[in-house]
C-alpha cells in the first residue's frame, strides 16, 4: 500500500473505521470519493484554524522602551525635595 495512504496514527479509532465502512457499503466507490473530498476540505479548514490558534498563544512582541519617555515620566512624577514649596 502507498505509504501516503497509511493512517497517521498507529490505531485508527473504531468509529472512523465504521464510518468509512458504512459509506463504502452504502455508496460504493463514488461515496468514498465524496467522503475523501469532504474530508480533505475539512482537514484544510481544521489545519488553518489550528494555525490561527497557535498564533494567539505566541507571546506578543514587546515594544522597545524609549529611555526618553522613561526619563520624562520620572521627572514628571518626581517628588519635590523641599516640602515647603509644595503647593498642592
Amino acid at each position: 500500500m502507498d505509504p501516503r495512504l497509511q493512517p497517521q496514527t498507529p490505531e485508527v479509532d473504531p468509529m472512523v473505521t465504521t464510518a468509512v465502512m458504512n459509506v463504502r457499503d452504502r455508496f460504493g466507490a463514488e461515496g468514498l470519493r465524496d467522503l475523501m473530498a469532504l474530508a480533505q476540505m475539512e482537514l484544510r479548514n481544521v489545519e488553518a484554524a489550528e494555525r490561527r490558534l497557535a498564533t494567539l498563544s505566541e507571546p506578543a512582541a514587546a515594544e522597545p522602551v524609549d529611555a526618553a519617555d522613561t526619563q520624562a515620566w520620572l521627572a514628571y512624577t518626581e517628588v519635590d525635595p523641599d516640602p515647603g514649596t509644595d503647593r498642592r
